[in-house]
Formats: structure tokens, C-alpha cells, sequence
């Protein structure tokens, strides 16, 4: 959890493994992220995800 809020970490330094990340991590640890939006370094890609998961079907 650490590596995801250091942007000093390797594997979350680009935007490519950012959304590869993302997409791996469960839907609790993705809501989790999105209620503590404000403090993620990627709250775009972030949102993205969590609309791509939870959109509503019509």
C-alpha cells in the first residue's frame, strides 16, 4: 500500500503502470482509493477505473 501514495515507486511512476495497477486491484481497495480521492497522485486515471467498474447498466 505504501508503494501506491510514494510517487517514488517504481512501478506507479507512469501512467502505463498506473492503469495496469488499477486495473488488478480489487473492487474494495478501487472504492477505497476513490473515497480518499484527494489524496491519490493519479485521481484521473483513478476515476476512470471506478467508473469503468461501477457505471450503472441501463
Amino acid at each position: 500500500m505504501e508503494s501506491l501514495y510514494d510517487p517514488r515507486g517504481s512501478y506507479l511512476s507512469s501512467e502505463k503502470n498506473v492503469k495496469k495497477y488499477l486495473k488488478k486491484i480489487s473492487d474494495s481497495q478501487v472504492k477505497t482509493f476513490y473515497e480518499n480521492l484527494e489524496y491519490t497522485p493519479f485521481p484521473i486515471l483513478l476515476i476512470k477505473e471506478y467508473k469503468r467498474r461501477f457505471k450503472r447498466k441501463k
